[in-house]
């Protein structure tokens, strides 16, 4: 259940009983908790920085569609070591400079 949408809902009168009871009935431990509700929007300050001092790459990145950022920085901060976090940012500021998607996404 989309939590944000429930109130623009209720406010446009378009929230039905049986979804006002289902997000009543809810429970907030389990709200919230999917990798994709909570994935980084953005790369650490430093990772930016790093980002940022290849103009070219940076360009191409920022004139990407919102889905394509979101997911590359996904991509890249879900590593779980700092050496494979570090890799794929690499190959992402490379790709980028060299005005291509990385190679997981169309």
């Amino acid at each position: 259940m989309n939590i944000r949408r429930v109130a623009e809902l209720e406010k446009l009168g378009m929230m039905a009983p049986a979804g006002r009871r289902a997000f009543e009935a809810r429970s907030e431990a389990k709200s919230a908790i999917y990798a994709y509700e909570n994935a980084p929007r953005t790369l650490p300050a430093e990772a930016e920085k790093r980002f940022r001092a290849n103009r070219k790459a940076w360009e191409f990145f920022s004139a990407q569609p919102p889905w394509y950022r979101r997911v590359t920085i996904y991509w890249v901060l879900s590593a779980k070591k700092e050496e494979t976090r570090e890799r794929r940012l690499a190959t992402l500021i490379e790709d980028s400079e060299n005005g291509r998607r990385i190679g997981l996404l169309p």
